[in-house]
């Protein structure tokens, strides 16, 4: 078992952030649609409703969608297939990867918290500088942690008890 360096790490992220924003882009026009088709303009929310909007909308499918893949047949993501690599779990796979894939995509949760107050309540908040702060810090420890330890694991990894290896199937 040979585990994924950094480079072929980054691809498989690049790639699954262009399925990202496809998604994002399609929620996009589907939501101006509605709101312009039955409610003629955007509705204000309060901030409650936009965190819950957010998150209903973005983090949980994404994450639930990225938990399912990782934890399927497969055991990859549309990035990792392309690039030929797959997540091992030494437990339960379906636990592993919805640890994994929560705390993967925690720091976009914060940063949809950070904005999201930081527009309601401004941004000099010392709870708006502090979800800033964690949303930035925490992928560059992923990024730091995937490049600088031997096994090429980051905080999700740990928690999840994984490793993304190559898909020694898919090579030969």
């Amino acid at each position: 078992m040979k585990n994924a360096n950094l480079g072929l790490r980054i691809k498989a992220l690049l790639i699954d952030y262009l399925y990202i924003i496809v998604y994002l882009a399609e929620l996009f026009g589907l939501a101006m649609a509605v709101y312009f088709w039955f409610f003629k303009g955007i509705p204000e929310f309060t901030q409650i409703q936009s965190q819950w909007i957010a998150f209903l909308t973005t983090v949980l499918p994404i994450t639930v969608f990225f938990t399912i893949m990782e934890a399927g047949k497969a055991s990859a993501t549309f990035g990792k297939k392309k690039v030929k690599l797959k997540v091992i779990y030494l437990n339960n796979p379906i636990m592993g990867s919805l640890i994994r894939n929560i705390f993967k995509f925690l720091p976009w949760q914060l940063g949809h918290m950070a904005v999201i107050s930081g527009i309601y309540n401004g941004f000099e908040s010392w709870y708006v500088i502090i979800l800033y702060g964690l949303a930035i810090l925490l992928p560059i420890v992923y990024i730091a942690m995937i490049a600088f330890r031997k096994d090429h694991r980051h905080i999700p990894d740990l928690l999840a008890a994984s490793f993304v290896t190559l898909n020694e199937k898919n090579l030969m």
